[in-house]
């Protein structure tokens, strides 16, 4: 598994070139940060899901989060960045109204009469009345994706490592079976 992640990754060094990392270089390229044990690309993965549930806003926040967090607690940085990236242009819709309709069921609230009447007079009114349960939604649906996120990286992480001590101890049985038939035919 980190070979395979470490082949996709770009490198530090390459990125210490960079102008827009130079100002941060000290803290960004932090070894800590470019691990690839099971530890740091788990916490990664779950948090990168728990962040790609933020709503979406003209500020890369999504970006910023997960820099100020990937540092702060040195979590793998490309697993962070790459798992972030679920929320994207092509998904927002699906999550904004995902996160409304499960804070509206948490609150008790009713969005029917939002939906039947929408007026182009009334309509801010109606927007800002959504605010507070897609906040909720979408920090209930962060953290139950961290949650999942967590469990399925681990045994992800866990049947790759499995697959690959069955396939090194095949290969060391192979290896005893034909040094005994060669040393039987000696």
């Amino acid at each position: 598994m980190q070979r395979w992640l470490k082949s996709i990754t770009p490198d530090r060094h390459a990125l210490e070139k960079l102008w827009c990392v130079r100002p941060f270089a000290a803290l960004v390229l932090d070894r800590g940060c470019w691990i690839f044990n099971r530890t740091s690309v788990v916490h990664a993965f779950s948090l990168g899901l728990a962040i790609a549930f933020v709503p979406p806003t003209p500020v890369p926040l999504h970006l910023v989060l997960c820099a100020v967090l990937g540092v702060l607690f040195r979590l793998n940085l490309p697993v962070l960045f790459a798992t972030v990236f679920i929320s994207n242009p092509f998904t927002w819709f699906l999550q904004v109204v995902g996160s409304i309709w499960v804070g509206a069921k948490i609150m008790g609230l009713d969005l029917m009469p939002l939906v039947h009447v929408p007026t182009h007079r009334h309509l801010w009114a109606q927007l800002h009345q959504l605010w507070a349960p897609l906040l909720l939604g979408a920090l209930v649906l962060g953290a139950v994706a961290a949650a999942l996120g967590y469990v399925l990286a681990q045994c992800a992480w866990r049947a790759r490592v499995l697959y690959h001590l069955r396939k090194r101890r095949a290969r060391s049985s192979a290896r005893r079976t034909i040094a005994l038939d060669q040393h039987t035919i000696d």
